[in-house]
């Protein structure tokens, strides 16, 4: 019996290991695809990568991204001189809360708080703003319409193509604004754990890698399109610096949908 005992154990090895070659490992779950455009740009290289080009060379309004323009136009122009000044909230109870109080530039980036921009909107003036944003190139640079709310539903429309190409010019400093204004909003945009609002923290990591990320998200709904979900923004990591752009539409979107899906693929090309 003693002597059996190693032949044993000796059989039920080799018995194991066949059936685990037999039955092989799964593989690792799939990466999320992206629900709508994803845009990605190198800054050192120019090289660009989108997952749907007929998407995302398609123009929508942008809706709060364009409070990265908006932001340096209100700097450029005097309108806003101090970017922690706060300003008076005008009393009018709006359905997000956190409207409802008194904004700097930037709190107002940060919250998005729409009658911040709407004000500057009236005291930039539609002559400067038209001016400014022919300036920038920015999509179709159509101002016309209302003032104080042009970006939201129209007329201004761009692509995602077209917000990552003016990202670009943005961080690496081409853009026609003084460097005071650019390295202010280019601050107001990073997330981090510390000021992120709660629907951006997704964002604001801390990363593994060390990564930081910058971004403004936008949502508005049109005819055509139905819901629109943008996020734009900046990363750097080890890897490398890129902006990008993410854009999703459909009908009853919920919460930053662009945003998550932006995350998903970030994290999948191993920047985040």
């Amino acid at each position: 019996m003693t002597r059996a005992l190693p032949a044993l154990l000796l059989t039920l090895a080799l018995l194991m290991a066949t059936r685990a070659r037999a039955e092989p490992t799964a593989a690792p779950a799939p990466a999320k695809k992206h629900p709508g455009c994803f845009v990605l740009m190198d800054l050192k290289t120019g090289e660009l990568k989108r997952n749907d080009a007929e998407l995302c060379a398609k123009r929508l309004p942008p809706a709060s991204t364009f409070k990265v323009p908006h932001a340096l136009i209100a700097l450029e122009t005097g309108v806003v001189t101090d970017p922690a000044a706060p300003r008076k909230w005008d009393g009018k109870k709006r359905d997000i809360a956190e409207w409802n109080r008194d904004h700097s530039l930037e709190s107002a980036i940060r919250y998005s708080a729409l009658w911040f921009f709407q004000g500057t909107a009236k005291q930039i003036g539609r002559e400067r703003m038209k001016d400014w944003v022919h300036r920038f190139g920015y999509g179709n640079e159509d101002t016309s319409g209302e003032l104080t709310s042009f970006w939201l539903g129209g007329p201004l429309r761009i692509s995602p193509e077209e917000q990552v190409r003016f990202l670009a010019r943005l961080y690496r400093g081409e853009l026609p604004v003084s460097e005071r204004s650019r390295e202010t909003v280019k601050r107001i945009l990073v997330q981090s754990p510390d000021t992120a609002p709660e629907r951006m923290k997704r964002l604001a990591g801390p990363w593994p890698s060390g990564a930081v990320v910058s971004g403004k998200t936008g949502t508005t709904h049109t005819k055509e399109d139905g819901d629109v979900s943008w996020l734009v923004g900046h990363v750097r990591s080890p890897g490398g610096e890129y902006v990008f752009a993410s854009l999703v539409t459909g009908e009853h979107l919920e919460g930053p949908i662009a945003l998550h899906a932006a995350v998903d693929e970030l994290q999948a090309l191993g920047m985040l």
